[in-house]
């Protein structure tokens, strides 16, 4: 079970999950439109995913930071999405968008 959030850090949280889905849809916006933007800087979560476009990164990027903005405050915040585990808030506040903790994310990634 994770730990309560405080009501500044959750509003820290929600202002960098906001932030970064604009960044995203604004990049994914600009990709769709034929204009210049390019990946090749971005550090996407999962990105050894074999033949993904880049539009499909950035969609799934996209849907991430949704899913992250419904579980913010919720009881499942903080916690992996396949084990239960906790995450660090160290890793949190870097990326509030993370799902998985470090072992589940390794295991997802190997064939």
């Amino acid at each position: 079970m994770s730990t309560p959030i405080s009501a500044d850090r959750l509003a820290h949280l929600r202002r960098d999950l906001g932030r970064k889905g604009m960044e995203v849809n604004d990049k994914l916006t600009r990709l769709l439109g034929s204009q210049n933007a390019t990946l090749q800087t971005w550090k996407l979560p999962q990105e050894e995913t074999p033949g993904e476009k880049p539009e499909e990164k950035l969609r799934r990027f996209l849907d991430q930071i949704s899913r992250a903005q419904k579980r913010l405050g919720s009881p499942q915040w903080g916690l992996c999405v396949a084990c239960g585990a906790g995450l660090a808030d160290a890793v949190l506040d870097e990326a509030p968008w993370q799902e998985l903790c470090n072992a589940c994310a390794s295991a997802e990634a190997s064939p």
